[in-house]
Order: structure tokens, then sequence, then C-alpha cells
């Protein structure tokens, strides 16, 4: 069995019901944010499933890497583009590391 040497975040533990079980409070993840798409919980199970992909990225590719077998939107959408402004305001926080 593959374990990870760290976790972060509890998310959804294993699954709808272990937040409250923990006594945490708010509803958890909403969305997670990679530099190959969107994962959002799916609203029965709190599975992580990919959304959205980015644009020029195959959904084959985000699934190839991701370390478990990631479920996949029926109906997925490409991320918007994103604008002149918000890359402007990209690049500049790159230059302050």
């Amino acid at each position: 069995m593959e374990r990870v040497d760290f976790v972060t975040s509890v998310g959804f533990g294993h699954g709808p019901g272990d937040r409250a079980k923990l006594g945490l409070t708010g509803r958890g993840p909403v969305l997670v944010i990679t530099d190959l798409g969107v994962l959002e919980p799916d609203p029965e199970t709190a599975e992580l499933t990919l959304t959205r992909v980015h644009p020029g990225v195959e959904p084959a590719s985000a699934v190839a890497a991701t370390g478990w077998p990631l479920a996949v939107a029926p109906e997925l959408s490409v991320t918007p583009v994103p604008s002149p402004t918000e890359l402007s305001t990209l690049r500049l926080l790159e230059r302050q590391d």
C-alpha cells in the first residue's frame, strides 16, 4: 500500500463525515488548483475530481501525473486564458522570489 510522508491538511479525511468526527468546522477544501488543472470534491463522496484543465493540457496528462486513480468529470471544461493584467501581476510576483 502506497503512503505519503506527511499530510498538510486533513481535507475530507477518508470521506464524508470525517471532518465532523474530528470536530473540524468549515466545509473543507472547495478547489485544488494545480499546474495542469482544477480539482473539486465530488458533492456526495468528497473524492477530488478533475473538473477543468488548463489550455493545452490533455486530461490524460493530469491523470498520469496524479498518484491515485484520478476521477475525471463527465463534462470537463478548460480554464480561461489569463488576461494581460493577470499575466503581468503573476510576472511581478515571480520576480519577487
